[in-house]
């Protein structure tokens, strides 16, 4: 079959499938109550948020990737912080309480597809703001890096890379003197696009998104994943493609949710954090103060932590791939957990 009649034909089978399962489940929608400004360039350009909580809270900020050519530190009222234009980073995430050589400070890891390498950033705590140039990058070995995620198991730093074929590594990060050091402890491949994933520390797993297959649970010493398994699939009646950002709202005793943007669907599923991971609903970010309703979200971040009064529960961050209120360029909107947590009578 020629290349252009597979690829159609593929599309077909894949809105067939959305079509088939038309969303059935209730999605009660909750406002934007804060967007960031839209970015400079046109077209799929806003990509993947990551959050980090500030010692004093009402300082914390989003930073979020600008596919096209860099990253914004964006405040709680979305305002800018810092533009850093650099590479073509597409995912971003951010954890706390790596040992650099020079102090302890949050890491940020990116998916650059400039390289297709993975470059690790001090985040400097006292101003708020990324440092302006990588401390280390990270060979991924894939032909297009899609995905990353960063976080803590103990006292490990744990990075995941996904990419567009479906290739996952993981690896265990250290402070070294020319900056980072990555030994490998997993690599394997799930046999399509992979983008969205989020690490879960404290039960020694992480999650993943296979956009046209569903969304995994991986030990994070699985050396080459055969002992994953499926949290939902696509075609279940609860999910459909494409499956994109993922993300954790982290409870005490490792309770709490899994979030999944479903954006085939322009919905946001949840389920519980611990296995086997019963689905709670799914909910949408409608307009509010913020502006338009929320559609065809890519990246997505959530934190538990209280933010103030408008966000007291959690704050929820999404990439809006349609800018409608007024038309613009993409952007990223904020949303109060408080408000799901309300829409879909979680604890």
């Amino acid at each position: 079959m020629p290349a252009k009649s597979l690829f159609a034909s593929l599309a077909l089978t894949v809105l067939a499938s959305a079509c088939a399962h038309a969303p059935t489940i209730n999605a009660p929608s909750v406002p934007a109550l804060r967007e960031t400004p839209p970015v400079g360039q046109k077209g799929d350009a806003a990509d993947d948020p990551a959050i980090w909580v500030a010692p004093n809270v009402a300082e914390s900020r989003v930073i979020g990737t600008q596919k096209k050519g860099g990253y914004f530190v964006y405040d709680l009222d979305g305002a800018i912080v810092q533009e850093l234009p650099l590479g073509l980073p597409n995912n971003v995430d951010l954890a706390d309480g790596f040992a650099w050589t020079d102090g302890v400070a949050p890491i940020v890891a990116a998916s650059d597809r400039a390289d297709n390498t993975i470059p690790l950033f001090r985040f400097d705590a006292s101003s708020g703001k990324m440092e302006a140039t990588p401390r280390a990058r990270i060979a991924t070995g894939f032909a297009e890096v899609y995905g990353v995620c960063v976080g803590r198991r103990g006292a490990d730093t744990i990075l995941v890379a996904t990419s567009k074929i479906g290739e996952v590594k993981v690896w265990k990060l250290a402070a070294a003197a020319d900056g980072v050091s990555a030994d490998i402890l997993s690599a394997y491949a799930l046999g399509s696009i992979a983008e969205g994933c989020v690490i879960d520390g404290a039960a020694n797993a992480y999650f993943v998104g296979q956009e046209l297959r569903g969304v995994w649970r991986v030990a994070i010493d699985d050396a080459d994943g055969s002992q994953r398994a499926l949290v939902d699939e696509v075609g279940s009646g609860r999910l459909v493609a494409d499956v994109e950002g993922v993300t954790l709202w982290e409870g005490a005793d490792g309770g709490g949710y899994l979030v999944v943007s479903v954006q085939g669907w322009s919905v946001f599923n949840v389920y519980d954090r611990k296995a086997p991971h019963a689905f709670r609903g799914a909910f949408r970010v409608g307009a509010g103060p913020g502006g338009d309703a929320v559609t065809g979200t890519d990246g997505i971040a959530v934190s538990s932590a209280g933010f103030g009064p408008d966000f007291p529960r959690g704050l929820i961050v999404v990439q809006d791939d349609v800018n409608t209120d007024p038309k613009a360029t993409q952007n990223f909107k904020y949303a109060s957990w408080a408000d799901v947590a309300a829409a879909l009578s979680l604890d």
